[in-house]
């Protein structure tokens, strides 16, 4: 495959990918696999959201027509260290050859972004994903997939899940949490090794039944994690922001000053002391 590098981040070109999922009989399970594992994902986005954006954001072609309905307004970005290539097939081209950081969309625009080769391959993943949270509507959704860490695909380069920096699940959850994303779900697939051996694709379906009810999420070959946009209520005023000045009532009894005894002759009776006269 050929890859170059910006930074110390690994960018495989455009056409290597589209190549892997279209003229590959390991990139077409792979792509089936994952669309199963995001239409998991669909069902639990609010049912009445209105969808009239859906964005995509790496290399979502394969998956991105998973979270099309009829009525949604679809785009697909990629970023300028990839490479860019013409989408939909047969159809008026709909994808954008951008920066990471600079999407050309106006601010919550976007019903729905996803995004896939993505964010291991960011230079600048928190800069990314302000830019993401910029463009979402309001508790708008973000759907990321991105190689795992613990599992056998990043550790692999027969595959795109094989370049870039991959994440554990405490790691992207962590990240998303941070940039004022809320986790509503997250699950792993491709639990088959990422192998191009005929017996290995032949049973690459029960391996992926066994591994998904099975199996531990670290073991799968990529994390997929769906998180809400998160609106942060101001920060309330602090009592101690909104009174700077005491209250002169309060003299007393912030900076209470004792009452002398009267010196009868430098002795006084211990019963009075006790009693309280001292005349």
């Amino acid at each position: 495959m050929d890859i170059f590098k910006t930074g110390y981040e690994v960018h495989l070109a455009v056409s290597e990918i589209q190549n892997f999922y279209s003229k590959t009989e390991l990139g077409s399970i792979t792509s089936r696999f994952i669309n199963d594992s995001i239409k998991m994902m669909d069902s639990l986005m609010v049912k009445n959201i209105e969808r009239e954006l859906l964005v995509g954001y790496g290399f979502t072609t394969p998956f991105i027509e998973t979270l099309i309905h009829s009525s949604s307004c679809s785009i697909c970005l990629m970023p300028e260290q990839q490479g860019v290539v013409s989408w939909p097939p047969n159809f008026p081209n709909r994808s954008i050859l951008i920066e990471q950081d600079q999407w050309p969309l106006e601010s919550e625009t976007a019903d729905i972004v996803m995004m896939v080769h993505g964010l291991e391959t960011c230079e600048k993943p928190q800069q990314l994903l302000d830019e993401v949270w910029r463009v979402l509507v309001p508790e708008g959704y973000l759907l990321v997939v991105v190689p795992n860490r613990t599992g056998f695909w990043a550790r692999s380069d027969l595959t795109p899940f094989g370049h870039g920096k991959p994440y554990s699940l405490s790691q992207l959850a962590r990240l998303l949490e941070v940039n004022r994303f809320q986790i509503m779900r997250t699950c792993a697939s491709l639990f088959m090794p990422p192998s191009t051996r005929s017996f290995v694709l032949k049973s690459s379906a029960l391996l992926e039944r066994i591994g998904m009810k099975y199996a531990t999420r670290v073991m799968g070959g990529v994390i997929i994690m769906l998180a809400k946009k998160q609106i942060h209520a101001p920060t309330p005023l602090k009592i101690s922001d909104s009174i700077k000045v005491p209250l002169s009532i309060l003299d007393g009894l912030i900076d209470p000053k004792p009452k002398p005894l009267p010196n009868n002759g430098g002795t006084y009776e211990k019963e009075n002391i006790i009693r309280g006269n001292y005349s």
